[in-house]
């Protein structure tokens, strides 16, 4: 049985962003880091630790085991707080406000969320324990100091003071709800992610084959697309007008759809990169003609990125590609490691929604009831697909001989895309990139 919530699903993608949720509030200040830091909900870019064997108890205290005098530093005075319900918690005039008052208020204004993110930590610590894994207090504390290094510059103590002043996040929470799971999911995850040789080879032509500027038109109706298609063919030159005039990408509308930066071989959403470089770059492969071969001015025909979204992009400039080594063993390490951080976050989405699947979970809270291995519903699947926010955000960034392929997954949006090189449009995961498609073949701009 499955009951809805205002037409959202409790799906593992859900559930590992209310668990991770915080991660999104830290990376957008201390400082400022934009939307393109490409690890999915603000997991550490770094690989897993090798799994230790514990017993099951300790995985299950984990987070409150780890060492209070390292975890909880900076120490903050503790003050003693009612602990029944009927205590008064507040006095307005000699009037009390009970505990419970203050829960049932806290409860209606953000009680879902923490629930999803009890939910999802109780799923995966039911895991830790199944496969007798743990996370010690010591991994705790070196993820810490490398995430206060890596997103701030600063030492582990200042990180988390600054956390707990300016984002009212305690130590304790932070390695709770937000340290613990990200350890304890690259180690259940870990086992599912391969580097394979293609994946070395996409790796190398994103970062040193050719790149594409472009202009873009996005839609949201396949018929739509197919107009704005059918008016191009008959005017190539009226592309800038009718990305002003009727794109739904709001961030290059107003720039006739130019993206602020090229795209490459393989960036995410492949489909859609895959399309735009086999229609306006490769063109025929079996046509040796070279005056056939794709061009400047160019137009790709309608190219599916998903159910509520289309594109139709024009070709600027071709950038040449810069000469590398492919067999260099610096290189190649360097990116079988980039390649291994964009796979792990694809695993621990899959892992988490594997997890969903397999469990029963019923909230009293919101209603929503699932039994274990139950399938999505098909109102569940329409309420996933109902909006998607499409190709915007920075491109990450990325040091030098590192590959510019990457994994974002965040929470769904208005539409609004822009592909970018570097990585997959915000709200867009592997999942629903995988299903894109190339729809037409391109029309060349007339001479």
């Amino acid at each position: 049985m499955v009951a809805t919530d205002r037409g959202q699903r409790l799906s593992g993608r859900h559930v590992l962003a209310a668990t991770l949720a915080f991660s999104a509030v830290v990376s957008g200040g201390l400082p400022a880091f934009g939307q393109g830091v490409r690890k999915a909900l603000g997991i550490p870019p770094r690989a897993a630790a090798q799994p230790t064997a514990a017993p099951a108890a300790a995985a299950a205290n984990t987070p409150q085991a780890a060492r209070p005098g390292q975890v909880e530093e900076p120490r903050f005075e503790v003050k003693a707080i009612p602990v029944s319900p009927t205590d008064a918690i507040a006095y307005v005039n000699n009037e009390p406000i009970t505990r419970q008052q203050l829960a049932d208020e806290c409860v209606a204004r953000e009680g879902k969320k923490v629930l999803d993110t009890l939910i999802a930590r109780r799923l995966i610590e039911q895991e830790m324990r199944k496969r007798k894994l743990e996370v010690t207090a010591a991994e705790i504390d070196e993820e810490i100091e490398a995430t206060a290094a890596r997103l701030g510059n600063v030492s582990r103590d200042v990180w988390l003071r600054t956390l707990d002043k300016e984002r009212g996040i305690s130590p304790a929470m932070y390695a709770r709800d937000i340290i613990f799971p990200s350890i304890a999911l690259r180690k259940l995850a870990s086992p599912r992610v391969q580097v394979t040789e293609e994946d070395i080879r996409a790796s190398m032509e994103a970062n040193f084959g050719e790149k594409m500027h472009c202009r873009i038109i996005m839609t949201d109706k396949s018929h739509t697309a197919i107009e704005i298609w059918e008016e191009l063919k008959k005017n190539p030159n009226a592309f800038e007008k009718l990305a002003r005039d009727r794109s739904r990408d709001s961030s290059t509308a107003a720039l006739g759809g130019l993206l602020p930066e090229p795209i490459a071989r393989h960036a995410y959403p492949r489909p859609v990169s895959d399309a735009a470089f086999d229609q306006l770059v490769d063109g025929d492969r079996k046509d040796t003609d070279p005056t056939h071969k794709p061009k400047d001015g160019d137009v790709s025909g309608p190219i599916q990125v998903n159910d509520v979204a289309w594109v139709i992009i024009k070709r600027e400039k071709l950038i040449p590609g810069k000469p590398y080594d492919k067999n260099d063993p610096a290189l190649r390490a360097s990116l079988h490691k980039q390649m291994f951080d964009v796979k792990l976050q694809e695993a621990m989405t899959d892992l988490m929604n594997d997890l969903m699947k397999q469990s029963a979970v019923k909230n009293m809270l919101t209603g929503r009831e699932k039994e274990a291995n139950e399938e999505e519903t098909a109102d569940f699947q329409a309420a996933k697909d109902t909006k998607v926010k499409l190709m915007a955000g920075e491109a990450p960034t990325t040091r030098p001989g590192t590959a510019s392929t990457g994994v974002r997954s965040t929470a769904p949006s208005e539409p609004t895309p822009a592909i970018r090189a570097g990585g997959p449009p915000a709200g867009v995961g592997a999942d629903v990139a995988d299903q894109a498609e190339t729809l037409r073949k391109p029309i060349a701009a007339p001479r």
